[in-house]
């Protein structure tokens, strides 16, 4: 059975949807408690710490997306691993930096950003090293296939991060206690997948020149996405911070909070489909059915978010959040509208990236620069933020199925970014591209 049929990828992708459902979960519990337990002001500061960490998320998936292409066009392990040590070691070199800037710099971050404190700043920038690192680990996960094993990684972070956030935020630790969760739970996570894909077992000295020069150029590309991704999932939410006064900003961090599931649920088909998708263009097949099927579902669930937020979303907030958050079901429904349209065009956007096009990448961070104009022109109230972003997706959505759709097939096919000897047809030998059975015994059994 080939590692990209219909019904290997469906088994995969439900368990995947599955532990990201059950990890967001988690996340919206904590984020009920804090809007519970915080002012709207406080509850802004933490909405901070977790834009900030979304703003490095970008990094994070930059290098798991870069290893996961990799890892799935080689069926050789050893260097595939030693491929992902090389690649971790310049993702904690990263995360480092970052982290020596938001310790260093707290106390102009929190009098940028109008923050009560300057310790959370310092405290999230402790765990960026582990964060951006561990985004290595399960690129090779995803490269393979082993969507069990990567399942695990969410739900562990979740866990953990509820475990240390929760009784810190009750003890009186506030936005402190918050963010302690967070990095506690990107040390963790790091651990885990190191145990999973163990490696820290093999050196990076023979890593293949040619493998390394094909993933710092496929790293461009995968930057471009990834920088689009980063203004359009937070731009929003940095402005009203900045903008708005603190309670209405608060407000907006939780019209925000609930709109943006849309995005982090397709997050698990975007998963799925891309190693499929690199797979099946090496081997010279159509990947439009999967692109088509994955934007069937996307669409599904953005639908279900934005009547759920016209009908009953101020209802749910006012009640979890208290009564200040009560009269949002319009804002809130117009901003899953917003989302469920950006989320559709990135999974476009990564579908062509994983066969190395990059022009819907550009047309993406077009929209990105065209939201940030509508944004900073509508600055002034959450009404008119959220209708820029539903005029600036719209626009996004359009353009870059238009770019799909009216592209000759040929064009599917622009570079070819893997070079290395050891990168086999994944038809020639059906099943060994994810196969890991030198390497994952332990992750099989996390599973």
């Amino acid at each position: 059975m080939s590692a990209t049929d219909g019904s290997s990828l469906a088994k995969g992708g439900s368990l995947l949807a599955i532990a990201m459902l059950v990890a967001n979960a988690g996340n919206y519990i904590l984020n009920a408690l804090l809007g519970g337990w915080l002012t709207p002001a406080e509850f802004a500061d933490a909405n901070l710490m977790v834009t900030i960490m979304l703003l490095v998320t970008a990094i994070a998936i930059s290098v798991q997306l870069i290893a996961a292409r990799f890892a799935s066009l080689s069926d050789d392990v050893a260097d595939t691993m030693t491929s992902a040590t090389w690649l971790e070691r310049r993702a904690l070199a990263a995360g480092l930096l970052i982290g020596v800037v938001l310790v260093a710099a707290a106390p102009w971050w929190r009098d940028f950003f109008n923050s009560e404190s300057a310790m959370p700043f310092a405290v999230l920038g402790i765990g960026m090293p582990f964060y951006l690192a561990q985004g290595v680990g399960r690129g090779v996960l995803q490269g393979h296939l082993q969507f069990g094993p990567l399942a695990t990684t969410f739900v562990v972070e979740m866990i953990v991060r509820l475990g240390v956030a929760v009784p810190l935020v009750a003890a009186g630790f506030g936005v402190l206690g918050a963010t302690a969760g967070l990095t506690a739970s990107f040390v963790t996570t790091w651990i885990h997948v190191r145990i999973l894909t163990r490696s820290g077992r093999i050196g990076s000295a023979g890593i293949n020149t040619e493998r390394r020069a094909d993933m710092i150029a496929y790293a461009g590309p995968v930057a471009l996405l990834l920088l689009g991704q980063i203004i359009i999932n937070n731009g929003d939410v940095l402005i009203a911070k900045r903008f708005l006064d603190p309670d209405t900003a608060g407000i907006y961090a939780a019209i925000a909070l609930v709109g943006r599931a849309v995005f982090f649920l397709s997050w698990s088909v975007a998963t799925t489909l891309f190693p499929a998708s690199a797979q099946r263009d090496a081997a010279g097949e159509s990947s439009d059915g999967l692109l088509w099927g994955g934007l069937g579902i996307v669409a599904a669930l953005g639908a279900c978010f934005a009547i759920g937020g016209w009908t009953l979303g101020g209802v749910i907030l006012g009640e979890v959040f208290g009564p200040e958050y009560a009269d949002v079901s319009g804002p809130l429904g117009w901003y899953a509208l917003a989302t469920s349209l950006f989320a559709m065009a990135n999974l476009i956007v990564s579908h062509h990236l994983a066969m190395g096009r990059l022009r819907e990448a550009l047309v993406l961070l077009g929209g990105a620069v065209l939201q940030t104009a509508l944004l900073i022109a509508g600055r002034g109230s959450i009404d008119s933020l959220i209708t820029a972003q539903v005029i600036a997706m719209g626009v996004l959505f359009v353009a870059v199925l238009a770019s799909w759709r009216l592209s000759p097939r040929s064009a599917a096919h622009p570079v070819t970014l893997v070079s290395d000897p050891n990168v086999t047809d994944p038809t020639s030998n059906p099943g060994s591209v994810g196969r890991s059975d030198e390497s994952f015994d332990d992750g099989r059994a996390a599973a």
